[in-house]
């Protein structure tokens, strides 16, 4: 089976979406640790706060820096006539495979972020829950989407 990729520019959205949230994240940490100094705590118990806020900035910025790259090299979709199969992961790789004929509809979506770097998403919605095939250049959305409802149509039209 032939896997597509995702555009390289899924790996900078990733970036943007987490610095943002390492952004506020860190907000709170300062916020925490001036009420913290400001309390009149242990030395001993001040020490474990900052290396346990230490090694979570280290965390969240190894998520920044080195998890989108490995993401990409995991992300993979692939339409057939009869199935939707997606793969991601960074540790863990997941394989889901959705049949068309189980397919209610599908939409696409662009955020703020995708829309300045002109990618797309496309969302497959089940009975079931929903799957997102996320970093599409967005002509690439439309013609999955398109791809999809056609083929919908079709095994609907068969039976």
């Amino acid at each position: 089976m032939n896997y597509e990729k995702l555009d390289k520019n899924a790996i900078l959205s990733w970036r943007i979406r987490r610095g943002i949230s390492f952004i506020f994240l860190l907000i709170i940490v300062v916020v925490g640790l001036l009420i913290m100094n400001n309390v009149g705590l242990d030395n001993k118990y001040k020490n474990y706060i900052y290396i346990a806020t230490g090694l979570l900035l280290i965390y969240k910025l190894i998520g920044i820096v080195i998890y989108p790259i490995i993401e990409y090299k995991q992300w993979r979709y692939a339409i057939t006539e009869d199935k939707v199969e997606i793969r991601h992961g960074i540790f863990f790789v997941t394989t889901t495979v959705i049949p068309i004929i189980r397919v209610q509809h599908i939409t696409i979506s662009r955020g703020p972020i995708y829309r300045k770097l002109g990618l797309s998403s496309v969302k497959i919605f089940l009975a079931s829950g929903s799957f997102d095939i996320e970093g599409l250049l967005e002509n690439t959305a439309t013609v999955i989407s398109e791809s999809l409802k056609s083929s919908v149509m079709e095994r609907l039209n068969k039976e």
